[in-house]
């Protein structure tokens, strides 16, 4: 892609110039659809991590052993979040390695607070969805809860997109709109807000992305909206604790 979009008619001529561009695209790329791969991969995990049991009846063979129906509700997201982050951390300095390898400036200039700031946001994103998925398989059938769940996600990038066209028409209506729909669900907030970490704008780039991910995005979260979804995670596991310690499984 470095090599062709110099290249192609539509930016003949532009050379170099093109080049600071080209290496962010790719590198904004490689994050939004490595974040893709880990949230489907979290919901996957996540969505019979209860129904499942439930529906097989082992559940009833698990909770004769002396442990508290909350402990087990825990200790499912225990093993969820460490297996999803496990995974998400692998992703995340495989791109780095390979970004690396390539001589992509945008990886070769970052810094070792920009790496472990970006890295700690992007086990955010599974962390909070496995929060979710877990309420969610408390509540629903595996298939049922899967679905659902992809379509929340889904949600949030749409969410960013609205805003982001809200900003540029002006219009707080549209704007308003988009924020509403981040707070259900905060998950591309998130992802844009490591993206701006890992991908500072600049040169090119900077002017023609500025603002903005690559599936849309807002104004740059604000330490309040962080507080949101630790309330947000916090919440969700909350009530799937509560709705399993009344939960008929005879």
């Amino acid at each position: 892609m470095l090599n062709y979009l110099p290249n192609s008619s539509m930016t003949h001529g532009m050379g170099d110039q093109f080049r600071p561009f080209a290496i962010q695209m790719v590198t904004r790329m490689g994050f939004q659809f490595s974040s893709m791969l880990i949230a489907l991969l979290t919901i996957m995990l996540g969505a019979g991590a209860v129904a499942s049991e439930l529906d097989s009846g082992l559940i009833q063979g698990i909770l004769t052993r002396p442990i508290h129906r909350y402990q087990y509700i825990l200790g499912k997201l225990g093993g969820l979040v460490i297996l999803a982050c496990a995974y998400a951390t692998v992703l995340f300095f495989s791109i780095l390695v390979i970004g690396a390898l390539f001589d992509l400036s945008t990886i070769t200039s970052l810094n070792f607070f920009q790496i472990m700031k970006g890295w700690l946001l992007y086990l955010l994103l599974p962390a909070a969805l496995v929060c979710v998925t877990l309420f969610g398989s408390v509540f629903f059938k595996t298939v049922s809860n899967g679905i659902l769940m992809i379509f929340i996600y889904i949600l949030g990038n749409v969410g960013g997109m609205v805003e982001m066209i809200g900003q540029y028409l002006n219009n707080n209506s549209i704007i308003g709109t988009g924020i509403f729909i981040s707070l259900i669900s905060p998950f591309q907030t998130i992802y844009s807000t490591m993206e701006r970490v890992m991908v500072p704008n600049s040169q090119l780039a900077g002017s023609a992305m500025a603002g903005a991910s690559m599936s849309g995005s807002g104004e740059p979260a604000s330490v309040w909206m962080f507080v949101y979804i630790a309330l947000y995670m916090f919440g969700f596991v909350a009530l799937a604790i509560k709705k399993f310690s009344s939960k008929d499984i005879t």
